[in-house]
Formats: structure tokens, sequence, C-alpha cells
């Protein structure tokens, strides 16, 4: 039995449809803040995002608190070295959902969050 397709869906290989896509700046500063959470283990409500233009591409801004097990040495890197890792994690993140290209990413340490409780110190 083959499957018949609703008028307005396109099947594999069949050419785009005329038209356009807008994504507006909040809808990308929600992902780059979904992201940014995703990556540091913390609530998407504690992280803020802010988008600019860089020449064409996507500059990031993030301020997020880091999770207390992660700033008290639960791994063998420095502060500055897993920011460090994590920050090139949400760019690539960021650029694999949107497709839009970041030219950086800038993290902002805001202070210190117990995942268990919630709340920042």
């Amino acid at each position: 039995m083959s499957q018949m397709l609703a008028p307005t869906m396109r099947g594999p290989g069949d050419p785009p449809r005329p038209g356009y896509t807008r994504v507006n700046a909040q809808a990308l500063a929600n992902t780059a803040r979904a992201v940014a959470a995703e990556a540091f283990g913390v609530a998407p409500g504690l992280v803020r995002a802010f988008l600019r233009d860089d020449s064409g591409y996507l500059a990031l801004s993030i301020q997020v608190p880091l999770p207390f097990a992660d700033s008290v040495g639960g791994s063998q890197q420095t502060v500055l070295e897993l920011v460090g890792d994590r920050r090139a994690k949400i760019g690539a993140r960021f650029s694999v959902l949107t497709g839009s290209l970041v030219s950086r990413v800038d993290v902002r340490i805001t202070g210190v969050v117990d995942p268990a409780a919630g709340r920042k110190r």
C-alpha cells in the first residue's frame, strides 16, 4: 500500500516550494538559552542569552550559573577549562539546531547554583 501525502507536504526528492521561512530573534535567543542550560546542567530559567550580528554571523553572549558540583572540583579540569569546553559545545549545538553560523560564544558565570535545590548562591 502506498502512502498518500497531504497536498502541503513534500516527498523526498521533490523540489522545494516557493516561499520563505522567518525565525525571529527571540526564538533564536530561546534556543541559545536552552542549549546553554543543557550544556551546564541548569534550569533554562537561570540562563540569559543575547544575540548580536557579527558581520553576518551570530555572536552569542551567555550568562549562566555554574553548578555546585562543577565548581568544587568534580572533574580534573579548572573552571576556565570546563567553561571553555562547554562554550565550544554551545556554539556547535546551536549551529546544528538553527543552521546559523556562530562567530563567537561569550560566557559569563553569574554565580554558583545547587542543582538539587535549584537555588543560586
